[in-house]
């Protein structure tokens, strides 16, 4: 099968792993690793196959050692001069092997220093110990970037593990081969199983660390020092029970591991694996220390167990216990945390959608209570964060809800649902209900410089509407697309209001005028009449654009002071007619259409352009003819002077019932005659306006 990966240039063969120096350096140490290797060899076949045992003396193998051994510290220590990068522990490294290199040169030198208690020679040698263990404090310090409870009691339950075993099978032979020998004897021959034992705990403790993922590096580093002490340990065990020195077979290992430190320091450290708070190791190697000590405490029911060793295998499993608890005690935290998480929003801290179901469903099922449910949507906050970034909209979304959150504190609980949704859960009575959400409203609110951010709600009170919560939900949320609905729809009829007056403006600024004093009047007699705010509204839109068709009349006609021929004056009734086809062109304007179609019928039928009479003409459109006739009347036109106030009045009057609705006519009246209040309108300033302002020009009315 033809293969369709790419073929890679060939590379010329080297040692990418090595660290680089200059070119002589790294050929003379080369060189040494070769030469040193295969004495190691050579040394290994030697002591293995025990060829020349008895004919070899017995200083050579000490002086191999120390060649061994010296070429190990050598290559450390050159490590540490030519490369800045963990100097310090290959520095400490070498040093231990050439400490230990000298004592076998003293041994091949002087002797064997049995029987003589702790000497020179010990010394030196047993200083490879503390070099060994302060080495891996320092890998450790350069390694971890944080310290863990949990790994640090591992490794210390490990090594009392480990210490326990060599307590209770290697410790009692070698007591026991000194029985009745002097102190100093007995000394020097505990100092290596001890220190033996310090550095096996010491790499336990440094393996756990790093949560028993050590990598390559660091982990041929820890291989080698335990390839000493426990081949050290074993020697002393094996000497202990009564076998012979000689015939030993593994004394190659020291300096292999000596060799194995110098072949690791010129190889380049691979990056170190991170700790894996999943990894199954963490729980298996804890898990091996703990059966180990269990173990060993079980076998002293079946032979003697040394004092030490059991207090060890004790100390241990206590330390596991430890370690398991904190391990739970995490796993409990980051359940909470997590079940947190899930009913908590991120970016706002208030409750999110999972945690409103649950407290909606809590709250229901509480009898005697009423619950308020509002859902809030912010309109305006697409556009803001189109115009700003994501960022500055994530930013208002937190100020909001903690501004949500802050109204909420004593009456009831925020929560943001996603997006620009958020909702309030409030335990109250419906007055208090009302008065939660338009404080709710208020801190879902911000304005500034081009933007302004509002939101739409919809409620529902449990159980009076419902005490089933998917139909709380549902009847909310209609109800707020049916108020965001209207708002768009007002906005967008804002919008066309504004295009339709400034087109006004551009072709007949007293046109304006004059459908701006209508729409005042408009809006104070609807109000008078009890309109709700909507038709309010409606009605002043209605007003200030009633004759929005008059645009299409030619100006000749508009502004002629004379009287109007038939021709024109059936042209100048279109205007009605045209206003609404103006306005029904925007879906949010078609009921101010209406109104506009229907704003010059007269309340006997006699109008124009349906002949509608009396309850048939929209009761905003009877609205607008009165006040578009009284601003008429107290208006200086081309073809007529304003009358006073008070005539104007009286007109209206005699004409109810006619050309104008009678309760349309008295609801005017009676608005006029107010002299002060908070809906007082502009008829007293129309009074001044129709005896003050001059005779002007302006369009031609009805």
């Amino acid at each position: 099968m033809r293969s369709t990966e790419t073929a890679l240039p060939a590379v010329p063969a080297r040692e990418p792993a090595l660290v680089q120096v200059a070119q002589g350096p790294r050929t003379f140490v080369r060189g040494l690793r070769f030469v040193a290797l295969g004495l190691l060899a050579l040394f290994a076949i030697v002591s293995v196959s025990g060829l020349g045992q008895g004919l070899v003396p017995a200083a050579v193998p000490h002086w191999i050692s120390a060649l061994l051994l010296g070429a190990g510290a050598f290559l450390c220590l050159a490590r540490a001069v030519m490369v800045s990068e963990q100097r310090a522990s290959w520095f400490v490294i070498g040093l231990g092997l050439l400490s230990w290199a000298s004592g076998e040169t003293l041994i091949a030198l002087l002797g064997s220093s049995a029987g003589r208690g702790l000497t020179l020679a010990d010394a030196l040698s047993l200083a490879f110990y503390p070099a060994a263990c302060l080495s891996l404090v320092l890998l450790l310090r350069a390694r971890l970037g944080e310290f863990f409870t949990t790994l640090w009691l591992d490794g210390l339950a490990g090594a009392l593990s480990v210490s326990a075993l060599a307590a209770a099978f290697v410790f009692p032979p070698v007591l026991a081969s000194y029985h009745g020998a002097k102190l100093s004897h007995l000394l020097s021959s505990l100092s290596y199983p001890l220190c033996d034992l310090l550095l096996i705990a010491f790499v336990v403790f440094a393996l756990a660390m790093t949560g028993w993922r050590p990598g390559r590096f660091l982990g041929l580093i820890a291989a080698a020092f335990m390839l000493v002490a426990i081949t050290d340990a074993f020697s002393l065990w094996w000497t202990s029970t009564g076998h012979s020195t000689e015939t030993m077979q593994w004394s190659w290992l020291w300096q292999a591991a000596a060799l194995l430190l110098g072949e690791v320091a010129w190889r380049v450290a691979a990056p170190a694996p991170a700790i894996n708070h999943t990894s199954l190791r963490l729980l298996v190697v804890p898990i091996g220390f703990s059966l180990t000590a269990l173990l060993l405490l079980l076998s002293g029911l079946m032979r003697d167990l040394d004092t030490a060793g059991y207090e060890l295998a004790v100390s241990a499993l206590v330390l596991i216990v430890v370690r398991l608890a904190l391990t739970v005690l995490d796993n409990l935290q980051i359940a909470e945390d997590s079940r947190r998480e899930a009913l908590t929003d991120a970016l706002t801290g208030l409750g999110n959608r999972r945690k409103l179901m649950r407290d909606v469903e809590e709250a229901v099922a509480r009898e005697g209570t009423t619950t308020g449910l509002a859902l809030f949507d912010l309109d305006g906050f697409k556009l803001y964060n189109d115009t700003f970034g994501h960022p500055a909209g994530d930013s208002l979304l937190a100020r909001l809800g903690r501004a949500l959150e802050e109204v909420a504190e004593g009456w009831g609980r925020a929560y943001r649902l996603g997006g620009d949704e958020f909702c309030i859960l409030v335990r109250t009575d419906d007055a208090g209900f009302d008065g939660a959400i338009a404080q709710a409203s208020a801190a879902l609110s911000e304005h500034g410089s081009g933007f302004s951010v509002t939101p739409s709600n919809g409620s529902v009170t449990m159980p009076e509407e419902t005490d089933d919560t998917t139909v709380a939900f549902q009847m909310a949320d209609q109800r707020l697309y049916l108020q965001k609905g209207t708002r768009r729809r007002s906005r967008d009829s804002e919008q066309v209001r504004d295009v339709l007056i400034q087109a006004l403006r551009e072709k007949q600024p007293d046109l304006d005028e004059h459908l701006g004093g209508v729409a005042t009047l408009a809006q104070a007699v609807g109000r008078r009449l009890g309109l709700h705010a909507e038709g309010i509204d409606e009605v002043t839109r209605a007003a200030e654009l009633h004759d929005i068709g008059k645009m299409a009349v030619p100006d000749a006609i508009l502004d002629k002071p004379a009287g109007l021929d038939e021709k024109e004056r059936s042209l100048i009734r279109q205007h009605t007619v045209i206003g609404e086809r103006i306005l029904a062109v925007s879906p949010a304007m078609r009921s101010v259409g209406t109104l506009v179609r229907h704003s010059h019928e007269r309340y006997d039928g006699h109008g124009y352009p349906d002949k509608l009479a009396g309850e048939e003409i929209p009761l905003g459109a009877r609205i607008i003819a009165v006040c578009d006739a009284f601003d008429a009347m107290t208006t200086n036109r081309p073809y007529q002077d304003a009358v006073p106030f008070d005539d104007a009045l009286e007109e209206l009057r005699r004409c109810a019932g006619g050309q104008f609705d009678p309760k349309v006519v008295d609801a005017f009246c009676r608005e006029a005659s107010r002299a002060e209040g908070p809906d007082e309108i502009s008829l007293r300033a129309a009074r001044s306006h129709a005896r003050e302002v001059p005779a002007r020009t302006g369009p031609r009315g009805s």
